[in-house]
C-alpha cells in the first residue's frame, strides 16, 4: 500500500503559507460576493467557497505550527 509518494497538504514554507492564505481569502470573498449578488447558491460556487475556506485553514495551520509544513 505504501508506494513511496506522500501527499503534502500544508505548504512547505512560510511564504507559500502566506500566498495560500491570500489566495484562499480572495476565493472566499469573490465567491461569497458573487453568490450574494446572484441571490442564489449554485453547486459550483458552494464547492469553491468550501475549497477556499479549506485553503485558508491549511495555510493558517502551516503558519501557526511550523512543524506541520511540508507534511
Amino acid at each position: 500500500m505504501n508506494s513511496g509518494t506522500k501527499w503534502h497538504v500544508v505548504p512547505p514554507t512560510a511564504r507559500a503559507c502566506w500566498v495560500s492564505l491570500l489566495l484562499g481569502v480572495a476565493v472566499v470573498i469573490s465567491t461569497a460576493a458573487r453568490m450574494v449578488s446572484a441571490g442564489e447558491a449554485a453547486v459550483l460556487p458552494v464547492i469553491a467557497l468550501v475549497m477556499g475556506v479549506l485553503l485558508v485553514v491549511v495555510a493558517v495551520a502551516g503558519l501557526v505550527s511550523p512543524g506541520l509544513r511540508g507534511r
